[in-house]
This record gives C-alpha cells, sequence and structure tokens, in this order.
C-alpha cells in the first residue's frame, strides 16, 4: 500500500512538471545599424514574425540601437531571435549581418 502510494505521489509529481508550456524570457539584442525609422520597422518586423515571441513585447530603441523583447525560451532562444535580425540585413549583438540580405537594404539603412 505503501508502494502504491509512492507511485502515485511519483506520477503526480512528473505529470505537474511535464505541464510546463513556458519560460518568458526578456533579451536585449544590439543592432548598430538600426539608425532610422525605416530601419527599426524591418527588425521589429523580423522579431514579431518568429514564433515563441510574446506579442506586443517588442520595444525598439533608436536612440541606443537596441531592442528588447520577451520570448518563450522553450520554443527559441536569443540566438534564435539574433539570426533572425541578422537574416534581414543587421548586425544583431554578436551575429554578423547576412551579406546578401544587407546589399538589399534600402539606402537609408545601410
Amino acid at each position: 500500500m505503501k508502494s502504491a502510494s509512492t507511485v502515485v505521489f511519483l506520477g503526480l509529481v512528473l505529470f505537474c512538471v511535464s505541464c510546463r508550456r513556458q519560460d518568458i524570457r526578456t533579451a536585449l539584442i544590439h543592432v548598430p545599424e538600426m539608425k532610422n525609422e525605416a530601419c527599426v520597422q524591418r527588425v521589429v518586423k523580423a522579431i514579431e514574425r518568429t514564433p515563441g515571441v510574446v506579442k506586443d513585447s517588442i520595444e525598439a530603441d533608436r536612440e541606443s540601437r537596441t531592442v528588447t523583447v520577451s520570448y518563450n525560451s522553450i520554443e527559441l532562444s536569443l540566438k534564435n531571435l539574433e539570426f533572425q535580425v541578422a537574416g534581414t540585413g543587421f548586425l544583431a549583438n554578436n551575429v554578423p549581418a547576412d551579406k546578401n540580405a544587407a546589399q538589399k537594404l534600402p539606402p537609408e539603412c545601410r
């Protein structure tokens, strides 16, 4: 009887642990080439379409050239977000910009 209750207890503990669906974290991404509103919009749109980003959590600061974003770390990592921004043609933290995408940026964002 004691071992049966122990098994039930362990089963409940494992069930509760496996129910974890979110681990919301906030990241700061430095985008030095984000000079104007056109650049800001390109970066924000790239981050918005990334699955796992918390809706309405993206805050871009053109003055400091940073983007703050909240995301579910079970679905993606900071590196995913950095590569998403780099894929649009901008340096993101230490992830270099995609050269082909950077060449396609409008003149005001180069």
